[in-house]
């Protein structure tokens, strides 16, 4: 069974053999969205996922992030069409992930429209890279997450939950027969990753290799942004890719690779998802994320801290024996217990 993504653009379309009973709204980008969907279709879910914007295309995305009240009206056309979709399914669980272009006046019309659903929200990103009303949000929906430690602590409305790592993650280094690579780095380019890495890589010791993806979302922003940044001049063309590549790719990479470089943005404080995913593989990590010192999971045998600006590895680290963590622990991270904790009950 497929999850259904609807093109809500036509207006009300005819109903499905069977009815939708779950919405997903999330950006489809890395197809984290679609994943949570097939996990809950196979637990016997029916789910239509949408887009959390009215439009995927670099300007419409770029207009969103600087300004949403330019794509306002459009938004709100979007959405509308959404709801009146689904107001014909007896839907009982709407979850909208990140909610970047949903406008509180769209999370009232689709509560009006999909009276008998439990609306859940969850925040993968933290408020200070979000939209200033990405807070008066939470009081509209029926429960709310958040993965930012420093954001869940200042608001008590939000639960704290942290991010997942997919099936496919789990347990690749059983089966890896030889390392090629020392250090990988898969990403987006965003804020100061190349600096980051510049740093980090001129600290390399020479015997050690390093595996560098790079995605950038076009080609134009990538002859921008290397006009602009000297350090990113310093890198070979061969390291940036205009493509996202999937889940199986990325963990077809980390079995290769003995050590997996994070960076996260400086304004964030949750774990991103490369850390589960890390964890889930059986690899070594290293993050600028200091409050990773926090969490259950950390060993400073298996994860290096290092300081964005000066960053440094311990010549240890790189040959001390990985050490797995406990099985409780791997579980707790899985995306199967990430849907227990935000949509308890899926299964029922």
């Amino acid at each position: 069974m497929e999850h259904a993504d609807i093109d809500s653009s036509v207006g009300p379309q005819s109903a499905p053999a069977t009815p939708y009973d779950t919405v997903i709204i999330a950006n489809g980008f890395f197809g984290y969205a679609a994943e949570i969907a097939a996990h809950l279709e196979a637990h016997g879910r029916h789910v239509a996922r949408f887009e959390d914007r009215p439009s995927v295309d670099t300007f419409t995305k770029t207009v969103i992030r600087i300004n949403p009240e330019l794509m306002a009206a459009r938004s709100e056309r979007f959405f509308e069409g959404i709801g009146a979709t689904l107001a014909a399914h007896p839907i009982r669980d709407v979850l909208i992930i990140r909610a970047e272009a949903v406008s509180i006046a769209t999370i009232r019309m689709l509560r009006k429209r999909l009276p008998k659903a439990r609306f859940t929200l969850y925040y993968w990103d933290s408020y200070r890279n979000l939209p200033p009303t990405a807070p008066a949000k939470v009081d509209l929906v029926d429960r709310a997450f958040s993965f930012d430690l420093e954001d869940t602590s200042r608001d008590a409305r939000l639960t704290y939950r942290p991010l997942f790592y997919l099936p496919q993650y789990r347990d690749i280094g059983d089966a890896a027969a030889q390392h090629d690579i020392d250090l990988l780095f898969v990403g987006t380019l965003h804020s100061d990753r190349s600096q980051v890495l510049r740093r980090l890589l001129s600290d390399l010791p020479a015997a050690l290799s390093a595996r560098l993806v790079l995605f950038v979302r076009s080609r134009l922003a990538y002859e921008v942004q290397r006009l602009a940044s000297p350090t990113l001049r310093t890198f070979p063309r061969s390291n940036f890719i205009f493509k996202a590549i999937g889940a199986s790719e990325v963990a077809s990479l980390m079995q290769r690779s003995r050590v997996i470089l994070d960076i996260e943005r400086a304004i964030q404080t949750g774990y991103t998802i490369r850390t589960f995913e890390v964890l889930a593989a059986g690899r070594k990590l290293i993050t600028t994320n200091a409050r990773v010192r926090e969490a259950d999971f950390f060993n400073p045998g298996n994860v290096a801290v290092i300081d964005r600006h000066r960053p440094r590895v311990d010549p240890d680290f790189w040959s001390a024996p990985y050490e797995r963590p406990r099985p409780d622990i791997l579980e707790r991270y899985s995306l199967a217990a990430w849907l227990d904790e935000v949509m308890p009950g899926y299964q029922s």
